[in-house]
């Protein structure tokens, strides 16, 4: 009980929060006045999300074997509308889906006359791929595992962020991918890609749609009654959807317009859940000898997803990963053997992770995605220093804290700052303005619409839009078509006339 009252009181004395007065709180404890775990996390999490001046969301859910131990929701869901978030509310897991719809995959598997063993070629005879990802070696362990050796230009942008696909496009998409120059087959490359694939072999091979599958192979077992794969199903119910946001925009309390809708929920990153529920998922992962009921059939699945299959060489904040399974990390953090999976998109950034010796896991989920990038490493530190009592872990955070808020307000300001920089650039381009507007179609990727809207240059593809700004570059202009990532979008002349436009990798003719 001390050292958490302990720990609270020196973090709070260090990064000079004013909401806690720490002689109280020690007075408290020598009192022999109860206050337990639960207090002291609601309290270090509300003083730190105060002290930076976060209003977005934080649901946190702390796994101690088959228990939930801790879960709590602070912020807003809507910070407009002054919606609170509560233990209901539903966030955007972004890749944090990639162990779930493994666990779906490896159940369809086992019931099927299919393994982890059948290739590229056999799961698509009907395609003729590019002789040099080769197809007839590429198998599902490695699309599962992210070591195809493989890459495109097409199906992973349609699925998570434009939205322009259909069926049979995604098909022809599939079709037009062609090997990584980052890594070779066999060789850890992280990407949605496999996950991709593999969702669209898993609905010609068992007739399902992968969200149907992942609701019957997981969801429904584990009972999670508020997750989904589908944004409709979650406005149909009624569910209150924790909107995005980010720390560094402009108007840092001003919703992200990028919100994900069904045609850009994909296998690699596409379910919406609430702390609660991935709190089943956390507890099933650890104690997958003694669940019960529906549960005890997941036990086999849930020991071979979390298999090593291949090496890996890193660390993402200070958890190391040494390994990847299907679907989740595996390393040491804090000198624990620890599992985990993060997710990125813009307004979101998950955290699954759990200790199987220590039988401890934690979810934190969240509707801000930049600043959180960090935070919610910090949120991790503490929250698991306590449970494993490490000694001088109060004096680290502290200070980690009071460089973290120096950092994120700093960064702002470099940020906003540079943001507006670009609103005054001025366009360079050759043409007279209406000479560079109209529609720019592929035959894969869709069409891009480009209009004058209020005097500015404006893009629309898809599910996403954004105004220009100038670049520094000739025939090229700046935009924000996902709002927390600037691209750059250049024109291609052909006798002194607009013919094509490029972005990224994907050339887009003009009408």
């Amino acid at each position: 009980m001390l050292n958490w009252i302990k720990s609270l009181t020196i973090i709070m004395m260090l990064i000079n929060i004013n909401s806690i007065n720490a002689n109280e709180i020690l007075s408290l404890v020598q009192n022999n006045t109860a206050i337990d775990k639960k207090a002291v996390i609601d309290n270090f999490i509300k003083s730190m999300l105060v002290d930076l001046n976060i209003q977005s969301a934080t649901s946190i859910a702390v796994v101690d074997g088959n228990e939930v131990v801790y879960q709590n929701t602070f912020g807003y869901a809507d910070i407009e509308n002054k919606v609170a978030a509560n233990k209901e509310t539903l966030f955007y897991i972004a890749s944090t889906t990639k162990p779930i719809f493994a666990l779906t995959l490896l159940q369809a598997l086992d019931n099927s006359r299919y393994d982890l063993k059948l290739t590229l070629a056999e799961m698509f005879p009907e395609i003729t791929f590019d002789a040099n990802i080769q197809a007839d070696k590429v198998t599902i362990k490695n699309l599962l595992a992210h070591t195809s050796g493989l890459d495109d230009l097409y199906l992973t942008t349609a699925v998570s962020t434009s939205g322009v696909h259909t069926k049979k496009a995604k098909v022809k998409m599939l079709a037009k991918i062609f090997p990584s120059d980052e890594s070779k087959l066999g060789e850890f490359d992280y990407t949605n890609l496999g996950y991709n694939i593999l969702s669209i072999w898993y609905e010609k091979a068992f007739g399902l749609t992968w969200q149907q599958g992942i609701k019957k192979h997981v969801f429904s077992p584990l009972n999670m009654q508020n997750s989904t794969a589908k944004v409709s199903e979650a406005k149909q119910k009624g569910w209150l959807l924790a909107k995005p946001y980010s720390f560094f925009a402009p108007e840092q309390n001003e919703a992200l317009y990028l919100t994900k809708k069904d045609n850009t929920m994909h296998a690699a990153g596409g379910v919406m859940s609430t702390a609660s529920d991935m709190a089943q998922l956390i507890k099933a992962q650890l104690d997958i000898s003694t669940n019960k009921s529906k549960q005890a059939d997941l036990s086999k699945y849930i020991k071979l997803s979390q298999q090593s299959i291949t090496r890996v060489y890193g660390k993402r904040g200070d958890f190391v990963r040494d390994s990847y399974a299907l679907g989740w990390y595996i390393g040491k953090y804090k000198e624990q053997l620890t599992y985990h999976h993060f997710g990125a998109f813009d307004g979101f950034r998950p955290h699954l992770s759990f200790m199987p010796k220590k039988q401890l896991g934690l979810v934190i989920l969240n509707n801000e995605g930049m600043l959180n990038d960090k935070l919610t490493d910090v949120i991790a530190d503490f929250i698991y220093s306590q449970l494993l009592e490490e000694e001088g872990a109060e004096l680290r955070i502290a200070q980690k804290l009071k460089k973290f808020k120096v950092m994120a307000n700093g960064y702002r300001e470099k940020i906003v700052a540079k943001e507006r920089n670009y609103l005054t650039k001025s366009l360079q381009l050759s043409l007279p303005l209406a000479d560079y507007t109209g529609s720019y179609n592929h035959p894969l990727a869709g069409e891009v619409a480009v209009t004058i809207v209020d005097e500015k240059v404006h893009f629309s593809w898809g599910n996403l839009h954004s105004a220009a700004t100038g670049y520094d570059k000739k025939d090229a202009l700046r935009v924000k078509l996902r709002p927390t990532k600037a691209q750059l979008v250049s024109f291609i002349f052909v006798d002194n006339t607009v013919a094509q436009l490029k972005i990224d990798s994907i050339i887009f003719n003009k009408v």
